[in-house]
């Protein structure tokens, strides 16, 4: 069987990394897989921190019995056309807020409304809706058969709540070395904040106008060997984004060693993609920024015990690698259907 995986070329965020995660994962196994460019991504250059992964490109589909072809959830429509391959869309996130939210009429904001350089006429932006429904959904006589892949719980649970349709988990992995259990230490580290200003600027932004005594330290315009070295030498990773799906941040700032604090909403509000004790869920309702720094307080209170509080975390990072390839074995080798990842890890 060949697999065909849909990717915007030259985009290096956490979903097209896990697209190349996937064609990997199924080439170490002994299947023939390919990277496909999103159709007005071909000319953009390949992003080069993933040259590492073995993911070659094929210029096109090919819609032949016995292939699959795999699509993010925000290009569903690339499958509308296919008559003999195997379709699946890859729920790589669910609430990517505030424009993307499932509904019961209206399943995502498509490429046509959010991509696109003029806007659409209401009425094609209607038929597009209407169309990635019908597909989603099974009321599409001819791609009522596509499957459908969870990167986490949380969106296998979404899906199934808006859509009717069960799907079966394919999360992804963390491409670090994490420390070793050993050196984990809360010693010598700088009692500061490291945060991600992609997903809560504005958020913290006011927790640094609020209380400017705390160091803050933003992973922007860095390496990855310097967001690497930011977090071994961080005491504390604050996300207090959406979390639209099971975010790699946390997990990386988790495996360098950091107390990771998240917002208690998403796919962070759930045990089962990010088991993290509730004390380190900050509460988003009422005031955030003021919940976020008791929970801050808490941590700093006790760092070493926060940090202990966090080991069942952390000892799940090294082994997500295989768990990623057992759950593509189970989808594309097996057939195996219906998991929503909610069994022990």
């Amino acid at each position: 069987m060949t697999t065909y995986v849909y990717y915007p070329r030259g985009l290096a965020t956490g979903g097209p990394e896990a697209l190349h995660q996937l064609v990997d994962s199924l080439r170490r196994q002994g299947q023939e897989a390919y990277l496909v460019p999103v159709p007005g991504t071909e000319s953009a250059p390949r992003a080069e921190r993933y040259a590492h992964y073995d993911a070659p490109e094929a210029p096109q589909v090919r819609d032949e019995k016995g292939s699959a072809v795999v699509v993010p959830e925000t290009q569903a429509l690339l499958l509308k056309g296919l008559r003999r391959a195997d379709p699946y869309v890859w729920w790589l996130s669910i609430d990517y807020a505030p424009r993307f939210v499932i509904e019961r009429d209206a399943t995502t904001r498509l490429p046509i409304e959010r991509h696109r350089t003029h806007r659409a006429p209401l009425l094609q932006v209607r038929a597009a809706k209407r169309a990635v429904r019908g597909m989603l959904t099974g009321e599409d006589r001819l791609l009522g058969r596509v499957g459908h892949l969870a990167q986490s719980h949380y969106a296998w649970s979404h899906v199934f709540a808006h859509l009717g349709r069960p799907g079966s988990l394919l999360s992804d992995y963390t491409p670090v070395t994490p420390l070793a259990e050993g050196d984990v230490t809360t010693d010598g580290r700088i009692p500061r904040i490291a945060y991600n200003p992609a997903k809560s600027h504005e958020i913290m932004t006011e927790f640094a106008r609020r209380w400017p005594g705390i160091e803050l330290l933003p992973l922007q315009g860095m390496t990855h060997e310097g967001v690497a070295e930011a977090l071994r030498t961080s005491l504390v990773y604050l996300d207090l984004g959406t979390h639209p799906g099971k975010d790699r941040m946390p997990r990386e700032a988790a495996a360098m060693g950091c107390i990771v604090l998240v917002a208690n909403r998403g796919a962070a509000a759930g045990g089962v993609d990010v088991p993290l004790p509730r004390a380190h869920k900050v509460e988003v309702r009422g005031d955030v920024v003021l919940h976020a720094k008791r929970a801050l307080d808490a941590v700093l209170a006790d760092p070493a015990a926060a940090l202990a509080a966090q080991a069942d975390y952390r000892a799940r990072i090294p082994r997500e690698r295989d768990a990623f390839d057992a759950e593509v074995a189970a989808v594309f080798l097996r057939g195996e259907l219906g998991d929503d990842g909610a069994r022990p890890a």
